[in-house]
């Protein structure tokens, strides 16, 4: 039997355990995070500004260094509200996180340079590339414009948050301690070295990292680039070891890096640069006060009132890299070759919808529409419907879709690591099964208690779709029990520990390093 108290009290545990090393390792130092997103989303409430807690993993985890030391946020101003708050407040604003004090700076580019730097480079190269989506006959093209994209949005953005990020230092009259995060501040790092030789400095990325065939998509400089500027950290974290060594082997590769295998290190100048896999999870006793809310248990029972006797659920972003439209087609063939199931089994898709100013991500979401459409219509039945979508951005609805799931389908192309997998296998009620990619980051810890496919398999997804639902219980639930157990021995807050840890025991001692040549990856360009 699940034991909530103990999840809750594990948790608190290595709860008190980072809050302990951040008050020895971390007092006296001015902390100073920075993402492209921040950890409060600023609104107008009857004409005046007001927030409330971003949501993410890396808010909750970050959120508890507030309490012990003195921290500052930076990101970029993402509304106008976010933009006239800067401004007003000279770029720097105090917001209470767990009843303390964060002071929250914003950097605000001009739409043009943010539109470069976060559509154009960030999203539809980083990202693409990252999560093996790219379509090499076509994309990435770097012609004139991408080059502009590069040099005015993406490289100009990263100086506007090494400003930022500099200035925040300098006012804290503190020794800095700086953490970058994720694919849109690949470059930030080695401007800081320039500035702060002595600084402990951490650049982790949230998303997939492939192998070095991947990066020879980008030009020269611009891989260069990226991969210098990541090596001005002390600490180079990832969710899993596959992309640590992947990045390992690309700055060996493309970059001519002298890289130490035994102890996973590469060496700049006097500089030993540590390159670390750090697996993010969730707070297992949050989720669970989440879940026995009125307001999950609400829509839990509107949802029960007509539950198919079997549900595969997903939960995702209808994001390409995501791989709904696959699962559509896994399902379809598995309805044709299991008749038994149909008006028995329902797929329900909690699918928000990502990035609809992109026309890819458009035409992508027009097709999973589409295609559900069409799949209802060949295989309904009266009182029976196939597939169930929701588009809407409901956590609450999906933590009680959670609860009830008989097969939960995370199927993702690449994944840095996948939350869903962890949250899901926490709240559910039914000794679902955890059908899981072996693309996506979980895998490594979850996989053994999973049913692991190919992304790329309809006939496989079809066949362990079947496989999971005519499991035995007592299966469902020895799996489920060890799903819990990993989760619960590895929450946000030993992510968190453990890169604390190595980071300011990875520090420079003043005076012994020599200064980082920042690569910007320039090329001259014009209009």
């Amino acid at each position: 039997m699940f034991d909530e108290a103990n999840v809750g009290a594990a948790a608190m545990e290595q709860r008190n355990a980072l809050n302990q090393l951040c008050a020895r390792r971390l007092q006296g130092r001015n902390l100073i995070i920075a993402s492209n997103r921040g950890p409060v989303e600023f609104y107008e409430e009857a004409g005046k500004p007001a927030y409330r807690r971003g949501q993410g993993g890396l808010v909750t985890a970050m959120s508890s260094f507030v309490e012990v030391t003195q921290t500052t946020w930076i990101a970029a101003a993402m509304t106008e509200v976010d933009a006239r708050l800067a401004k007003q407040q000279a770029g720097r604003m105090e917001v209470e996180v767990n009843g303390h004090l964060l002071a929250v700076s914003f950097v605000t580019p001009t739409p043009t340079q943010y539109q470069r730097f976060y559509d154009e480079v960030s999203n539809s190269v980083l990202w693409f590339l990252q999560h093996s989506i790219t379509n090499p006959p076509t994309h990435p093209t770097f012609d004139q414009a991408m080059w502009e994209a590069w040099e005015h949005g993406y490289v100009a953005v990263n100086r506007l948050f090494a400003d930022a990020i500099a200035t925040a230092a300098h006012q804290g009259g503190k020794p800095p301690v700086f953490m970058i995060h994720d694919y849109h501040l690949y470059l930030v790092p080695g401007m800081l070295r320039q500035r702060f030789p002595d600084a402990p400095i951490q650049h982790f990325t949230h998303i997939a990292w492939p192998s070095p065939d991947a990066w020879r998509q980008l030009p020269h400089a611009i891989r260069e680039a990226i991969l210098a500027n990541m090596l001005g950290s002390d600490v180079v974290g990832f969710h899993c070891q596959r992309y640590a060594v992947n990045f390992l082997r690309t700055c060996e590769e493309l970059l001519g890096a002298d890289v130490d295998w035994d102890n996973h290190t590469v060496r700049v100048g006097e500089r030993c640069v540590r390159v670390r896999d750090y697996p993010i999870s969730i707070d297992p006793g949050q989720l669970l006060e989440l879940a026995a809310t009125p307001a999950v248990h609400e829509l839990e029972a509107t949802f029960m009132a007509h539950r198919p006797p079997r549900l595969i659920l997903q939960v995702a972003r209808t994001d390409p890299s995501k791989n709904i439209l696959r699962s559509f087609h896994a399902y379809e063939h598995f309805l044709s070759l299991y008749p038994q199931y149909l008006g028995e089994v329902q797929f329900l898709g909690l699918l928000p919808a990502s990035r609809q100013t992109t026309e890819l991500y458009k035409e992508y979401f027009d097709e999973l529409c589409q295609v559900a459409r069409r799949i209802n219509e060949d295989y309904a039945r009266p009182g029976w419907k196939p597939i169930e979508l929701f588009f809407e951005n409901d956590y609450h609805r999906a933590i009680a879709a959670m609860k009830q799931y008989d097969l939960l389908v995370v199927n993702s192309i690449a994944d840095g690591m996948n939350l869903v997998a962890k949250e899901g296998p926490i709240v559910n009620e039914r000794a679902g099964v955890l059908l899981l990619s072996e693309g996506a980051g979980a895998v490594d810890e979850l996989g053994d208690a999973a049913i692991v496919v190919n992304p790329f398999d309809l006939v496989g997804m079809a066949h362990a779709f079947h496989e999971a639902l005519d499991m035995p219980l007592a299966e469902r639930q020895r799996a489920l029990a060890s799903q819990r157990a990993t989760i619960g021995g590895n929450t946000i807050f030993r992510w968190a520990h453990d890169q604390i840890a190595d980071l300011v025991e990875a520090a420079p001692r003043p005076g012994t390093i020599s200064i980082f040549p920042a690569v910007e990856g320039r090329r001259e360009v014009t209009g």
